[in-house]
């Protein structure tokens, strides 16, 4: 597949996967609003270049974003237009630390390791794991109802694994199943569980279940500085597609 077309479907695909309460359909652009919870969900995507005016529609993104209570965020991509990036500059927007969206093959004999923790695979989040996985990261009170209402928005079938010692929170990650593919979403280690390996044995899991869901290829995305992340993919055999980067006002 053409590098742009992958481009473009993989920017669906994560569109699809983690949605947006409010969206905005804009001359090609997307402006999506979420009440703040992640960047995704509350930045402007653009899919096509339009035929308007460049910067009558920034003028039209940051008049949204203001109604919204939101600073203007937008997501540069390789979709973006040529001659967003120098408005961007202009207008004084500050530049982000650059993200990476990877790509990898599901191998189809994935064999889970067992390591004596309680795994749980479930199709929705229960209660807990949402209690537990907004303590642990720790998410702002403010996020935790937009955070539930985005998960219960999503339209394509989901797998939630998770790790347990006992009662206590491990680890977990979401995935999203759509057209073959699994998008990788909220994955989280316990700060007291980290460097002992578990968050290669829940991609592993994850992976697996999504095979059994009929995924045959996933995705992720993950921030260029992430450093362990960053080689904890590499090992299950995760390639950069493309970049893109989060130009914000402040």
């Amino acid at each position: 597949m053409p590098a742009n077309d992958l481009c473009r479907l993989l920017e669906e695909l994560c569109l699809t996967a983690w949605p947006a309460l409010k969206t905005i359909h804009d001359d090609g652009w997307l402006l999506r609003f979420a009440q703040g919870h992640t960047g995704r969900s509350n930045s402007v995507t653009c899919l096509a270049p339009g035929v308007l005016p460049l910067a009558e529609k920034v003028d039209r993104v940051e008049a949204a974003y203001i109604r919204e209570g939101l600073p203007p965020r937008f997501r540069i991509t390789p979709l973006a237009p040529a001659g967003l990036a120098a408005e961007l500059d202009r207008r004084g927007y500050l530049r982000q630390e650059e993200n990476l969206v990877q790509a990898a093959a599901i191998p189809p004999d994935l064999v889970p390791t067992v390591d004596g923790l309680d795994w749980r695979v479930e199709t929705a989040p229960a209660g807990d794991l949402l209690a537990s996985y907004a303590q642990a990261l720790p998410l702002p009170v403010g996020e935790v109802g937009p955070m539930r209402r985005l998960l219960d928005a999503i339209a394509v079938p989901t797998l939630y694994v998770s790790a347990w010692e006992g009662d206590s929170y491990a680890a977990s990650a979401l995935g999203v199943a759509d057209r073959g593919w699994l998008g990788i979403y909220k994955v989280l280690v316990a700060p007291e569980q980290r460097g002992r390996g578990l968050s290669r044995r829940l991609l592993t899991r994850l992976l697996a279940a999504g095979a059994e869901a009929g995924a045959t290829r996933a995705y992720l995305q993950v921030g260029g500085g992430n450093h362990p992340a960053l080689a904890t993919y590499a090992r299950a055999g995760f390639q950069t597609i493309y970049h893109y980067q989060y130009r914000q006002t402040h």
